[in-house]
């Protein structure tokens, strides 16, 4: 636990006088630190005190090292009490007062738990009523881009806060929970001529001393702590027009952008997505932009892809920003993104979880409100199918026996970021999709303007949530679906088999827990699954549909006499994997070119869990995969290609009898159409087949970009440095290492640091090792260069080796937000013989790596499905491929 300065530390227990009614009349005592950490909420806060109001002053020059601030917090006591809970971590507290009435007191500050739990203490107990707390501080800016942090870029310093989740009591004292909204006035004294940006518009400016002004904003509506802007520099300006009223909203919304000096030309992209993207919103829920105004944001350095501070969406640099390399997935990417951070202004800002255990109902309906969006904006854009991988891309982690359900207890602070996980996000999604596809958007979508109009400016938990759901909807097996997808983990496997005979045929569904090879997983489990099943008969096809709610169900299929062809996941649109009698498979197979490409996607999916289970053959699987190769769709081609590229790893230097035959497949196949597919597969064909010609040609473009001469999409980053590093030693290395301090591009640094730990030499690669512990390169990217090393098998004993004896030194480099996720660097060697090192670097703990223990956990068992499924597939497939 830590103590901060305080100007005078008051009592914990009743003191017997009563204060004479002035300030600073009571003497004060000791804090009796021992036995408050006893009672230390390690969580949520209790309710005897909630915010009814702040106004904030914040002293902000980003050249400097410390800022200062002061706070006042109209406070509602729900009881009597001689102290309250609330939040401020590192703090340096200078004063604090407590004002009752016409009475205030001196309090006390102490910060009692390592997580910024912190007791304000009372000289006597007060009765429940409104107070109003007084607090001045200061504080170090952070330099781990965490709460209240500052950057320089090219001899510019920014300040900006990264709030969410539970941040903002790093700059900020106060009631750090979601669940305490309250409305916020704020003023900022900045360098004069300095851009400041809060959650509302400025209403005034005026002068504060001599090269300083104060910039003053319109009151918030109520808002959580982890919402908060502050963002201060000499950023670029871009002015837009303001967002028009419409049928919906009848205000206009200014609408303005933000990067770093010399940056603001490459948010036009952003910019010019905004109007539409906000009618269509406004038009599918019902229901207006709740706020006066909207900033685009572009930090110079995020710990995050984006994070949804109200009114003020603050962006990394490479998810918003598009220039003249961007590629096409790059900008499908700043699409997707954008319409998240725009969902949650409804999802998370309105209203709001009263807790970090609900996460799911604003990440979840973010994420599944790109899809929802941008399918109306772009309908020939296939944006249904990213929803669907982006489902397939969660299975892997809600395969492990310890996942986690998408909404589960959280009991300390510690482990709030682990809910940002796939989980919550992209399964999170699939169900709400799932959902709105069974039930139909006619029936989803109105419940859920109803909804958001219901407890705007409010909170609401899960339990909230499913009941409005079902009673708006008129569905009250709308809330049931809901509840067994989101309170159990695992992802559930239906089983399709065929019934046939006397003219009448039947599919029989069944379901159980997906479980690979390696796995204590229990299959026992039950969901509601709204399953839908496409099937074919020879010239008939059709689709059977069903609510599997127990562990078996028979559904009639009119229209056929056996079909053969069965993809048990119409559309895609279940979060499901499935499984199929081997004849099936075959004919799946054998049709597979055929097949709409979300079912092929989810196919895909389904075949390789049932290789990595052991129940398809792999004789079965490579005949799917290689047919997958030749599908028609571009993005069908890139999930094959991706799974060619996970057994490429699995089977490591047995794969080359695997790698011919991915090659024979591709043989004759013209370029794809889709341009995010064939820059995907010359990536592809240069990397994993290692074709000559195609691998010289992305070099010779990797060369010509380095050296100025040339352009290279984005899209061809990794596989063009990866490639250009393996073979073009030293003298590239230190090219590549020089571009990402002259190449002014938050796209490529991220490329860089994910393939630099390709270079052959151990030289090399300890050099790359060095740019962590050096601060040679940024921050935000230390973490990926260390597993692009770990990637490596030659070197990755070296890697492991120099960070695991200065592990401290290396975590002070990474961004702290993410500190917690570093023990899956151990995956690499997909050996649970690392498991004993991996839990002695742990053992100690510190609070630079708080909730790590969910990361470690998961790791130890990914380790041991890793190498159980490595050997089966060794095992199963060199017979095949011989």
């Amino acid at each position: 636990m830590r103590f901060l300065t305080v100007a005078s530390v008051a009592g914990l227990f009743l003191l017997g006088a009563c204060a004479q009614r002035s300030a600073w009349s009571v003497p004060v005592q000791p804090v009796d630190a021992a036995a408050l950490a006893k009672v230390a909420p390690a969580g949520r806060l209790p309710g005897t005190a909630r915010p009814d109001a702040y106004r904030v002053s914040l002293d902000l020059d980003p050249r400097q090292t410390h800022f200062s601030g002061y706070v006042e917090i109209d406070v509602a006591l729900q009881a009597a009490a001689n102290g309250i809970w609330l939040h401020g971590d590192d703090l340096t507290v200078s004063r604090v007062t407590a004002t009752a009435g016409d009475e205030t007191v001196e309090a006390s500050w102490a910060e009692i738990l390592d997580t910024g739990v912190v007791w304000v203490g009372f000289p006597r107990r007060l009765e429940a009523r409104r107070v109003t707390l007084a607090i001045d501080y200061t504080a170090a800016f952070d330099t781990g881009l965490a709460g209240l942090f500052r950057v320089e870029s090219q001899g510019k310093w920014y300040a900006l806060a990264k709030s969410e989740s539970i941040q903002a009591r790093r700059f900020l004292p106060g009631f750090d929970e979601p669940g305490f909204k309250a409305p916020f006035e704020m003023d900022f004294t900045v360098p004069e001529g300095m851009h400041a940006i809060a959650n509302t518009p400025e209403v005034s400016r005026e002068a504060a001393g001599e090269g300083f002004e104060t910039i003053r904003f319109s009151p918030t509506r109520p808002l959580s702590t982890y919402l908060l802007s502050a963002a201060v520099g000499d950023f670029d300006k871009v002015d837009r027009p303001a967002l028009p009223p419409n049928d919906v909203r009848r205000f206009e919304v200014p609408l303005t952008g933000y990067a770093r000096a010399g940056k603001g030309d490459e948010l036009a992209f952003a910019l010019d997505l905004t109007p539409e993207m906000m009618r269509v919103f406004e038009e599918m829920l019902g229901q207006p932009y709740p706020y006066e105004k909207l900033d685009i944001i572009a930090a110079p350095q995020w710990p995050s892809g984006a994070t949804e501070l109200a009114a003020a969406i603050t962006y990394r640099e490479g998810r918003i920003l598009v220039g003249p390399n961007t590629g096409p997935a790059l900008i499908r990417s700043v699409k997707e993104i954008h319409a998240h951070e725009i969902a949650h202004m409804w999802f998370g800002n309105l209203v709001t979880p009263p807790w970090w255990d609900d996460l799911w109902l604003k990440e979840a309906f973010a994420v599944w409100s790109e899809t929802a969006v941008l399918s109306i904006m772009e309908p020939e854009n296939n944006h249904e199918l990213a929803a669907v991988a982006d489902g397939i891309r969660a299975m892997s982690l809600d395969s492990l026996k310890g996942a986690r359900a998408v909404a589960e207890p959280i009991d300390r602070n510690e482990d709030v970021r682990n809910a940002y996980d796939a989980i919550t996000y992209s399964k999170g999604q699939s169900v709400i999709r799932m959902i709105d596809t069974y039930f139909g958007p006619e029936v989803l979508r109105p419940a859920l303007g109803r909804y958001i109009a219901r407890y705007a400016d409010g909170e609401a938990d899960s339990a909230r949530f499913y009941e409005a759901i079902g009673k708006a909807s008129g569905e009250p097996a709308i809330g049931e679906v809901f509840r067994s997808f989101v309170t159990q983990p695992g992802v559930p496997l239906v089983t399709a088999r065929p019934v046939c005979g006397a003219g009448a045929a039947k599919i029989e569904f069944s379901q159980s827990r997906y479980r690979p090879i390696g796995s204590e997983i229990s299959p026992g489990a039950r969901w509601s699954i709204p399953v839908c099943a496409a099937w074919q008969d020879g010239a008939n096809a059709g689709e059977v549909c069903t609510l599997l709610t127990g562990p078996q169900r028979t559904v009639d299929v009119r229209g056929a006499i056996c079909p053969d062809v069965i993809v048990p996941n119409s559309e895609g649109s279940g979060y499901y994997r499935f499984d199929l009698p081997a004849e099936n498979w075959r004919a799946l197979t054998e049709n597979f070119a055929a097949l709409p490409a979300a079912e092929a996607l989810v196919s895909i999916d389904s075949a390789q869990a049932g290789f990595n289970a052991g129940t398809l053959e792999g004789e079965a699987y490579l005949g799917l995969l290689e047919a997958g190769l030749v599908h028609p769709h571009g993005t069908v081609l890139i999930a094959a290609l991706n799974a060619w590229d996970a057994l490429l790893v699995q089977l490591g230097e047995g794969a080359e009898p695997a790698r011919a035959l991915a090659a024979a497949a591709l043989e004759g196949r013209a370029s794809p159409s889709e341009a995010e597919a064939a820059l995907r597969l010359r990536g592809f064909r240069a990397g994993s087949l290692a074709e000559p010609e195609a691998r010289a040609a992305l070099i010779a473009e990797a060369d010509a970009f380095l050296a100025g001469t040339g352009p290279l999409s984005s899209d061809l980053y990794t596989y063009a440095l990866r490639a250009a590093l393996e073979d073009g030693g030293t003298e590239m290395f230190d090219r590549v290492v020089a571009a990402t301090s002259r190449i002014d591009e938050a796209v490529f640094l991220q490329a860089a640091a994910d393939t630099l730990g390709s270079a052959a030499s151990p030289q090399d690669a300890a050099r790359a090792l060095d740019l962590i512990y050096s601060g040679g390169i940024s921050q935000q990217v230390t973490l990926s260069l260390a597993t692009s090393l770990m990637n490596n098998p030659a070197h990755r004993d070296a890697t492991w080796a120099r960070i695991t004896g200065d592990f401290p030194g290396f975590t002070a480099r990474v961004p702290s937000q993410i500190r917690r996720a570093t023990p899956r660097l151990a995956r690499a060697f997909c050996d649970p013989a690392i498991i004993p090192d991996l839990e002695a670097l742990f053992a100690a703990g510190s609070r630079d790596l708080a909730g790590h223990e969910r990361a470690l956990a998961e790791t130890k068992e990914y380790l041991a499905l890793c190498a159980a499924q490595k050997a089966h597939a060794l095992e199963v497939l060199a017979p095949v491929l011989e």
